[in-house]
């Protein structure tokens, strides 16, 4: 349990820098071009680990790695689309709904109940988001964001996360974690290595490599880690509390908003706290 514990600390910290490295590659750059070079610097990082995992009793997890890839693939390109188009410290906190989407699967599919603490999450993380684009009331402040198009892609992105998480949880219950993620990030490569080289945008990925080469192995170096620590942690951890915890790097994002980006954040960082106390709720 320790051990998923430190995990789900080292998710938190590192998913809070993520937002800013993914921005910083994304900007001014093609969005699927981004995420293959996450993907194939992530893959090359987890390698040395991988082929030191404990071989599968049985391969019928390669299904569900091939589908959830498929979906990540298209969630990340609107991920890394929503980071480079908008501010990191007003996008970054609708990732936020994923929990959100997360309790409509479960209470849909797995019967699981409607309570009076899920009702206040849900009231909370809607009240929150209004202080990300803050106007002179409620409505016009949730009309704001649903406005901009970058609010759009992440919250898309958000709600495809949430689907991935619960093939996540099915998945890894019968493969080793380093295994999973590995063979997940080969599957992302895979499908947008196909996607480049179809659309002839290869040659465009090796440029956005060559002119941002630092940025682009940080960038995998974050994202694979972070993605096997929560993996690590749900093997412990459920993921319905997993999940909400990884919202405190939000706050995070926001700092590092501030300081790199010189985003204004006052009233945002208010936003994003009542935000991630409401994501707990909506587990309670």
């Amino acid at each position: 349990m320790y051990l998923a514990y430190t995990a789900l600390l080292v998710r938190v910290l590192l998913l809070g820098y993520e937002r800013i490295v993914f921005k910083q590659l994304g900007k001014n750059s093609g969005s699927e071009e981004s995420v293959f070079l996450i993907f194939s610097a992530g893959t090359l990082f987890l390698l040395p680990f991988a082929v030191s995992a404990p071989l599968p009793a049985n391969y019928g997890y390669l299904w569900l790695a091939a589908l959830n890839g498929l979906i990540y693939t298209v969630q990340t390109v609107f991920y890394v689309k929503s980071l480079s188009s908008g501010e990191a410290s007003l996008v970054g906190p609708l990732y936020n709904f994923n929990v959100f989407f997360l309790l409509v699967l479960t209470t849909v599919f797995l019967n699981e109940s409607l309570t009076l603490y899920k009702v206040a999450g849900l009231v909370l993380l809607v009240y929150g988001a209004s202080f990300l684009n803050r106007q002179r009331n409620l409505l016009l402040s949730l009309h704001a964001l649903l406005k901009d198009r970058a609010c759009r892609y992440m919250i898309f992105s958000s709600a495809l996360v949430a689907v991935a998480r619960t093939i996540d949880g099915f998945a890894i219950r019968n493969v080793h974690p380093l295994t999973y993620t590995f063979t997940l990030c080969i599957a992302t490569m895979v499908f947008l290595f196909t996607h480049l080289l179809l659309t002839r945008r290869l040659g465009s990925a090796l440029a956005l490599f060559q002119r941002k080469t630092g940025t682009s192995i940080i960038a995998g170096a974050v994202d694979c880690y972070s993605y096997l620590a929560l993996m690590f942690a749900i093997t412990s951890i459920e993921v319905s509390i997993a999940e909400p915890a990884s919202m405190l790097g939000m706050i995070v994002t926001v700092v590092l908003a501030h300081f790199i980006f010189r985003e204004k954040i006052a009233g945002r960082l208010v936003g994003v706290v009542i935000m991630v106390l409401g994501a707990w709720l909506l587990f309670w």
